[in-house]
């Protein structure tokens, strides 16, 4: 009986701390794996391939700042997703991180059905919000 009641306490110990765990940072997690690379962990524009590049990448801890104190928002979410053409980034059809914000990218992530507009737009906007909290205060 002991080693029941002590594999049941063990079990609702375990699930208490699983769901005491905080949601993953998606913006964090997406920076890190399409922009940190040539902006750097912190932002500052110094990823780990600037020496390679002919222009070296902005500094997004201060967009807000050189923004007049108002962060641009629709700047940003277009050099994501493509619209605002950046040089280094690529062409608007092959952004540098190539289609991972294209509706394309997204047909296959499910089995189910589901917008896959609204996924990339999500993804987007995750992403736009990492950079707004990155901001220099």
């Amino acid at each position: 009986m002991r080693p029941m009641l002590a594999l049941c306490f063990a079990t609702v110990l375990t699930t208490a701390a699983q769901a005491q765990q905080p949601a993953p940072d998606v913006g964090k997690l997406d920076y890190e794996a399409s922009c940190a690379v040539c902006h750097g962990m912190d932002g500052k524009g110094d990823g780990m391939v600037v020496a390679a590049l002919k222009v070296k990448p902005s500094d997004l801890t201060i967009l807000t700042k050189n923004n007049g104190g108002v962060f641009p928002l629709d700047r940003v979410v277009g050099v994501i997703d493509g619209r605002a053409q950046i040089l280094a980034h690529g062409t608007r059809d092959m952004p540098i991180w190539g289609t991972r914000y294209s509706v394309l990218a997204a047909e296959h992530y499910f089995d189910i059905p589901y917008d896959q507009e609204e996924y990339v737009r999500a993804q987007v906007l995750s992403l736009t919000d990492y950079i707004y909290r990155i901001q220099q205060k």
